[in-house]
């Protein structure tokens, strides 16, 4: 049994199908978790145990280097540590590092996932399981931006009333920006927070126009190699 289970876990973190881990977790917590949390049936903290879990996946996804994988779990560690102690206002300066320096590692992780992933030689599959996890990487890494502009600065974002913007909440903003949505229930409300609104959309677009484009070029360069 434990044979098979250590066979189950080498398979899913192999460099050829890294990525399917990280594309369950990634689904499991923007459209399972985040909603639940929305509707106040899960406790806003579990966000930050299932985003500490994405760094560690990422981690183990993208490099076999210990030095990245340590730092990656001290991340996940402090963002658990920070989310449930509550800091208090004056102490929220951790908070801003913790989410800043997470944004610098998901960055890291999806940069190394275009260049492994997305390259030419792949299995179709692969390719697609990738570009789908770099893309919810995205929305993720705007959403901590948020969020971290959020705990500097409160009141950054306009709230439907009786809400908070919370991790939850500022995922959903994240991604109905990223798509280019726009419902107008959750706005940016400061010049910076509208600053990066504009560029999570103009990101979303363009990676959707790149990709696109990259995967039909190497279509016709296949088709006319037959």
């Amino acid at each position: 049994m434990r044979r098979k289970a250590g066979q189950f876990t080498s398979c899913l973190w192999a460099a050829e199908s890294g990525s399917y881990a990280l594309l369950t977790l990634l689904f499991a917590t923007i459209f399972v978790l985040a909603p639940l949390i929305s509707a106040r049936m899960v406790s806003p903290f579990m966000f930050e145990i299932a985003f500490a879990l994405i760094l560690v996946a990422g981690a183990f996804s993208v490099t076999s280097r210990a030095s990245v994988r340590g730092l990656a779990l001290f991340l996940a560690l402090l963002s658990i540590v920070t989310g449930k102690l509550g800091l208090a206002p004056s102490q929220r300066a951790v908070e801003v590092a913790d989410r800043l320096l997470s944004v610098g590692m998901l960055s890291v992780f999806t940069g190394l996932m275009i260049k492994q992933f997305l390259v030419t030689g792949r299995k179709p599959s692969h390719r697609i399981a990738g570009a789908v996890s770099i893309y919810l990487l995205l929305g993720l890494i705007w959403a901590r931006l948020y969020q971290m502009l959020e705990l500097a600065s409160p009141g950054a974002f306009r709230v439907p009333a009786g809400e908070t913007p919370n991790s939850a909440s500022l995922a959903y903003f994240s991604f109905v920006t990223l798509a280019t949505l726009g419902y107008g229930d959750i706005s940016p409300a400061n010049i910076m927070a509208r600053d990066l609104a504009v560029l999570e959309a103009i990101m979303g677009q363009l990676y959707l126009v790149i990709l696109i484009s990259r995967l039909v070029t190497e279509g016709v360069e296949m088709a006319k190699t037959r």
